[in-house]
């Protein structure tokens, strides 16, 4: 504790100090002012042996001191407030304020090839809305945006097996994708934006015709047994953002305790930027309906095999030769030739 008339730290351990309270009791039963405030450690060793008893009780000069010693206190309190805890104190406030920051970056995470967000979901079927939440329909917006070696102008695109990537810790992180391309025969027809729509409004009930028209048409041109092209698509998932960080301006908030984020501040820690998920396309290939029957009779043990193996490869959905029919196609050639 320090001083409450010259600011001078008092020391519990000074025993003088106790001795004056001592051999004060052995004369009365009640400590003065003084003694009392000797016994709690308020004034120091000095400052006992300058003032009386009557001094520090009327004297207004002493009285103004212990005021201002007051006043220095406050001030004091209030900029160890604002500047915040020190030392160990400190690097737990950060340490949170940290592991708080992470968390709100990872829920802003967005992905490059996501469906607009349905508004008033009332307006539309069960089905489109399953179709719109399920990973259906980013596998669409890969291949029509992302997949170059594919063409997918005036086609509809039907995803006829898509597998999630083993282990994965995200719903759109697929090992493949196979989709069938059919011509569009049937055009949508898109009614003006009315105005009590907002943009986001009328996108959606652009997006149902779409999804309604390419169903119908699809499901039309199966039922007279029009095939359309097979693509198989090995898309990879990224964070575009991985390794990357954000600069936030901490300032500490005495009145809530904790470090909040400034738009300036001389105090920074690194955040790691909100994820943006995109994909690289690692193959793409075309093709045909017997090459198609023969993934979809095998398609337990091609899943088998990407669950394996972290790189997916095109040759996992060929028909492997067996070792030993290699190696007897090879002696009868040597038998041949001798």
């Amino acid at each position: 504790m320090d001083c409450v008339i010259c600011g001078k730290q008092v020391v519990n351990e000074n025993n003088r100090l106790q001795k004056k309270v001592k051999d004060y009791l052995r004369t009365t039963s009640e400590l003065d002012v003084k003694h009392l405030w000797i016994k709690q450690w308020k004034i120091c060793y000095d400052c006992s042996e300058l003032y009386t008893n009557d001094n520090l009780v009327d004297n207004s000069e002493v009285l103004q001191k212990i005021e201002e010693q007051k006043q220095r206190k406050k001030q004091l309190g209030k900029a160890k407030r604002k500047q915040g805890p020190v030392g160990e104190a400190r690097a737990y406030y950060i340490e949170r304020y940290i592991d708080y920051a992470t968390c709100k970056a990872e829920e802003k995470g967005q992905s490059i090839a996501k469906s607009t967000r349905l508004i008033s979901s009332q307006q539309y079927d069960a089905d489109y809305i399953t179709y719109v939440k399920s990973s259906e329909s980013t596998a669409v917006l890969i291949v029509r945006d992302m997949v170059k070696e594919i063409d997918t102008k005036e086609k509809w695109i039907d995803v006829r097996h898509m597998e999630k990537r083993f282990l994965s810790h995200s719903d759109e992180g697929f090992s493949f994708i196979i989709v069938e391309l059919f011509s569009r025969k049937q055009k949508p027809t898109y009614p003006k934006k009315m105005a009590v729509e907002t943009d986001s409004e009328y996108k959606n009930r652009i997006a149902y015709i779409t999804w309604q028209t390419a169903t119908a048409d699809i499901h039309n041109q199966r039922t007279q047994g029009i095939k359309g092209d097979i693509y198989i698509v090995l898309p990879s998932l990224k964070n575009e953002h991985e390794n990357m960080y954000d600069k936030h301006y901490i300032t500490w908030d005495s009145r809530h305790h904790h470090f909040k984020r400034v738009r300036e501040s001389n105090q920074y820690v690194n955040i790691l930027k909100p994820p943006k998920w995109g994909y690289d396309i690692v193959a793409t290939k075309k093709i045909n309906h017997q090459q198609l029957r023969y993934i979809e009779k095998n398609l337990f043990q091609i899943i088998s095999k990407t669950h394996k193996k972290s790189g997916i490869t095109l040759s996992m959905f060929s028909p492997q030769k067996k070792k030993e029919t290699a190696s007897k196609l090879k002696k009868g050639l040597k038998k041949e030739s001798n």
